[in-house]
């Protein structure tokens, strides 16, 4: 993930998530895995995006003024 400022936050909703799944599911974790995986790569793929995004404007000659108009919005 890009040092956009969703990483960390993703990682602790990854785990909380992870772990509900599983102690909902303790007798089939192969089940519970999956289920959590499932909402995880598409959770993980729009933040990933995001902070995809956020870096683009960043890095960009103009970054200050796109951050600027990016919190603008």
């Amino acid at each position: 993930m890009p040092p956009a400022g969703l990483g960390a936050n993703m990682a602790m909703l990854d785990a909380t998530e992870l772990a509900l799944a599983l102690a909902a599911g303790p007798d089939d974790m192969t089940a519970a895995l999956s289920s959590y995986e499932t909402a995880m790569f598409e959770r993980g793929a729009a933040a990933a995006q995001e902070s995809a995004d956020i870096m683009e404007i960043l890095i960009s000659p103009a970054g200050a003024q796109g951050i600027l108009e990016f919190f603008q919005q």
